[in-house]
């Protein structure tokens, strides 16, 4: 059996398109000032936790926030192409606030984005990624910095709760940690915040 990799997952700092409360997707949303506060932030709690290895999705709010926590631990950021955010779509650009016309949910869970992603193939493309890194990192610590569409569709497989999504808060640059042989996961924390005041 492999070597348990024990992964923290930290969603990127405030997005100009957070901020603006509309849905980014794929599109490259730069980090706010606020957003570079919060990469600061939540390095600074991580400071003292040992990594092996960085990565990140390579958005520019999320390659942004993992090279500032990078800085401190010394290695370099490696992007993970299948990381990237939900494609979302026609709703690209679209307000949080605007309900109708948003994906389409069930009592069974989230179905589809119009003309963008369905969970399974977010799941598939996101899972592969883990997968592989859980085979390469045997007994390592991996930072995973990302978005929140992606590891919230992550951390409600590893829960079992799919294709139900956990609707828990999920804050910008919360951190979660998994660990995982590739074949199981066992969710330790789920998107803690304790570091933003």
């Amino acid at each position: 059996m492999t070597e348990p990799v024990t992964f923290y997952f930290v969603r990127h700092g405030e997005s100009e398109a957070n901020a603006a409360r509309r849905f980014a997707g794929r599109t490259d949303s730069p980090l706010t000032e606020r957003g570079r506060q919060q990469a600061e932030a939540v390095a600074e709690t991580l400071a003292k936790v040992h990594f092996d290895r960085i990565v990140s999705s390579p958005l520019a709010r999320c390659r942004d926030t993992a090279v500032v926590i990078a800085r401190r631990h010394q290695l370099p950021v490696d992007l993970e192409r299948d990381l990237v955010e939900i494609d979302v779509g026609e709703k690209t650009g679209t307000p949080f606030d605007e309900i109708v016309g948003l994906p389409e949910w069930r009592d069974d869970g989230f179905v589809a984005w119009p003309r963008g992603e369905t969970l399974d193939q977010v799941l598939s493309r996101a899972h592969r990624v883990i997968t592989r890194i859980a085979a390469e990192s045997a007994g390592q610590r991996v930072l995973v910095v990302g978005h929140g569409g992606v590891t919230r569709i992550l951390m409600s497989h590893f829960l079992g709760l799919l294709p139900r999504l956990d609707r828990s808060p999920a804050t910008n640059t919360n951190i979660s940690v998994v660990v995982s042989d590739g074949l199981t996961h066992r969710v330790e924390r789920l998107f803690t915040d304790a570091h933003l005041v």
